[in-house]
């Protein structure tokens, strides 16, 4: 099922060259994006990849969307006011009607998301063996495996068994993904690659 069918950038333009996004993408291919099962956005280093995405993520209003600083009042938010002018059109289910909405669950997950959450699960495996050491030190060593047995221990350190299971990041970083992806949802994945062998990226 393709959710989001087309997608049209904005061609409005701002006379002053430095306001982000506008002018940015400007005389970029492909104006309309027409969107697949799966689609592969590519580019170099500062192509508007991550751009792009944001801004279908704003459009869209989906959960991850990257928020500009806070507003000044009485100032205009370019970012929003560029995706406002942008346009799409959502596909069709299996029976070849047009859906009218987006699924709820759906949302935009950047590569620095996951790598945050791969120096959570690393941080929060030294914080358990540091623990462990002062417990088996407080309490003797048998009295701290039974206290991290038991609910209260186990709501505190709930990751650190899968921390110690899951040594690369790579292992890591799939797991998040298979957490996070659901079936019948749309997700823009920014470098959804990063850490990933080549045979994990296909």
């Amino acid at each position: 099922m393709i959710y989001l069918k087309t997608f049209k950038l904005s061609d409005s333009i701002n006379k002053n060259k430095n306001i982000y996004p506008f002018n940015v993408l400007k005389d970029k291919e492909p104006e309309i994006f027409i969107f697949d099962n799966i689609t592969v956005l590519y580019g170099n280093n500062g192509s508007g990849k991550s751009t792009i995405l944001n801004i279908i993520a704003h459009k869209l209003n989906l959960k991850g969307k990257e928020r500009n600083n806070p507003k000044v009042i009485g100032t205009l938010d370019y970012f929003e006011d560029y995706a406002s002018k942008c346009k799409y059109e959502l596909g069709e289910n299996e029976s070849g009607r047009k859906i009218s909405r987006i699924p709820e669950n759906s949302r935009y997950i950047k590569s620095e998301e996951i790598l945050y959450e791969i120096r959570k699960i690393q941080q929060d495996a030294v914080l358990q063996e540091s623990i462990e050491s002062n417990l088996a030190r407080e309490r003797g060593l048998k009295h701290a495996k039974e206290f991290l047995k038991t609910d209260e221990g186990e709501k505190q350190f709930e990751r650190f068994e899968f921390a110690q299971e899951k040594y690369s990041n790579g292992e890591t970083t799939m797991q998040i993904l298979e957490d996070n992806i659901l079936p019948d949802t749309l997700y823009l994945l920014d470098e959804p690659e990063v850490s990933l062998s080549p045979q994990n990226q296909v």
